[in-house]
C-alpha cells in the first residue's frame, strides 16, 4: 500500500504513539519513507522519548500494545534521546539512517 494511499493508517499510528509514549520524534523509515514499497511491505517507525527507566524491549511492547488492532504490519523500536543522540553520528546506526532516508511524522 503506497504511503500516500496509507495516511489515515500512519496518522492512527501517530495518535496512539503520541498517546501513549509522549515522544519528543516519530519517524518512518524503511521502503515506506523512502518510497519503494511493495505489497507486502510493513511500516518501520523509529519513537523517540526524552527519558524512560524502562528497558528498551519494555518500551517497544508498550508501542505494540498502543497499536493492537491496527491491521498493518509493522515495526516499532523506541529509544531514548540521549540513545538516540549517541547513535546518530555513527553513519551506519539505525538513528543515523532514520535521519537520513526517513520522514518525520511527528516533533513535539
Amino acid at each position: 500500500m503506497p504511503l500516500q494511499a496509507s495516511n489515515s493508517v500512519v496518522g492512527k499510528i501517530v495518535q496512539r504513539l503520541v498517546s501513549a509514549l509522549s515522544p519528543e520524534r516519530i519517524y518512518l523509515f524503511g521502503s515506506q519513507a523512502r518510497g519503494d514499497a511493495g505489497p507486502d511491505s510493513d511500516y518501520d517507525f523509529l519513537v523517540v522519548v526524552r527519558t524512560s527507566t524502562l528497558p528498551r524491549y519494555r518500551r517497544d511492547q508498550a508501542a505494540f500494545d498502543a497499536l493492537l488492532g491496527i491491521g498493518v504490519a509493522k515495526d516499532v523500536l523506541v529509544l531514548t534521546h540521549d540513545e538516540f543522540e549517541r547513535q546518530r553520528t555513527v553513519v551506519c546506526s539505525l538513528p543515523a539512517t532514520v535521519e537520513r532516508e526517513g520522514m518525520l511524522l511527528y516533533a513535539a
